[in-house]
């Protein structure tokens, strides 16, 4: 019989490949970090951190009085995990075609198998980058259940795929965390989206959803859901336990862009923050939105000079841009689900996911999450992780970076 384990079996025999390499564009962070199974089920990981030097100094000429010692500062982060799922429904006339042989398999796994793999990794990717505090955006404007989404929310490749989506909205913007914000009106079921017009219709009542609401995914707004990048950077609370009020190293930095768009320049003047928290000699990588990233390749490009001996076809341009400052490397990339008028600063050296399990569809050796459906000639499958979103243990060195005339950054 087919279970998702024999499936991901047959899937890698078919292609000769492992199924991390159908990983979509979208799981940059992901990649560039490492997964670190530090938790148990039901428990906490929890790290000491130095939050200051050595203070007990004294100087003096011969028989001078000793100050005394001071106890350094240090503090213990705690790291929760929360655990997303994905429930799939596949019928039995797929399951039982695609058993037949390669042909009919490859069928199943690029309308069944791979979808999966690709839709929770994405989803994963979203949790990584925004978590909790973002959403999918801020409403600006509500005609009739036709919610316009403000220019610096916005973000256009994640909207493309709301399409039937379940989600609601709140009066107040999550936090690391707070989750306090009255929700206005129930579920709300995206059906239609226009990327030109920046807006989403929605089904279901939504008389009361009006401007300055912020939309999340169903399930997702809650001090109970994954923490994400743009979160840690803007912390100025209290965040895995530790109060950055207290230890400034423990804040993050935000850096206003002004009301033009954004520059290399400006990104430079940005991670100084991070530098004067103490980043030195790291390698940072700064997400910017799209357009954003093709207005910096394009001011770039027109440093670029071509050579007297240059043939007939010109090729110009860059896939990303690295340059140095006094914290080291700064490698600017382009990332799907920024929205467009924000971006972030970032270090992967001292960034993790923490967690007890990775992407999965098997619990354990007998565990296959494949049952049979109520009522419906389908089985269901389902994929589960166990993890925190992100974990930074150097929060001062990083960046959040927005307009404050809340444009595009590429306007």
């Amino acid at each position: 019989m087919n279970t998702p384990t024999t499936l991901a079996s047959r899937f890698k025999q078919r292609y000769n490949k492992e199924i991390s390499q159908i990983v979509p564009v979208t799981s940059d962070i992901i990649r560039r970090v490492e997964f670190r199974q530090d938790l148990a089920l039901g428990a906490s990981a929890e790290f000491d951190v130095q939050l200051s030097p050595e203070l007990g100094f004294s100087q003096g000429i011969g028989n001078a009085t000793l100050l005394g010692a001071k106890s350094q500062a240090t503090g213990r982060a705690s790291v929760t995990g929360y655990s997303l799922v994905l429930q799939s429904q596949v019928s039995y006339d797929a399951i039982t075609r695609a058993k037949g042989d390669d042909k009919a398999f490859a069928s199943f796994a690029s309308n069944k198998f791979i979808p999966m793999v690709e839709s929770f990794r994405n989803r994963e990717e979203y949790h990584a980058l925004l978590g909790r505090d973002q959403g999918i955006g801020k409403v600006t404007g509500n005609s009739a259940g036709v919610l316009t989404i403000s220019a610096d929310t916005w973000i256009p490749a994640l909207a493309s795929q709301l399409v039937g989506a379940v989600i609601v909205a709140h009066d107040a913007k999550a936090t690391a965390t707070a989750a306090s914000g009255a929700q206005h009106n129930g579920d709300l079921t995206v059906s239609a989206v226009n990327l030109t017009s920046r807006t989403i219709t929605v089904t279901g009542t939504n008389a009361a959803v009006v401007a300055n609401d912020f939309l999340y995914f169903k399930g997702d707004y809650s001090v109970t859901s994954r923490i994400g990048l743009l979160a840690i950077a803007q912390n100025a609370g209290t965040l895995f336990g530790i109060a950055a009020a207290t230890y400034p190293l423990w804040a993050g930095n935000t850096y206003d862009v002004g009301t033009s768009a954004l520059t290399l320049g400006k990104i430079l003047q940005a991670a100084a923050l991070a530098g004067e928290k103490g980043c030195v000699g790291k390698k940072l990588v700064c997400y910017v939105p799209v357009s954003a990233f093709q207005s910096l390749v394009s001011d770039e490009s027109a440093l670029v000079q071509y050579g007297a001996n240059k043939g007939k076809n010109a090729e110009n341009g860059f896939e990303t841009l690295t340059f140095l400052g006094a914290t080291g490397s700064i490698e600017v990339a382009c990332h799907l689900f920024m929205p467009n008028g924000k971006a972030v600063i970032w270090c992967p050296e001292y960034t993790y996911i923490l967690g007890s399990q990775e992407a999965t569809n098997q619990i354990d050796k007998s565990g296959d999450m494949i049952f049979d459906l109520e009522a419906s000639m389908a089985k269901e499958m389902r994929m589960y992780s166990d993890t925190c979103g992100v974990f930074s243990e150097r929060p001062g060195f990083m960046v959040f970076l927005s307009r404050s005339d809340s444009a595009a950054l590429s306007a």
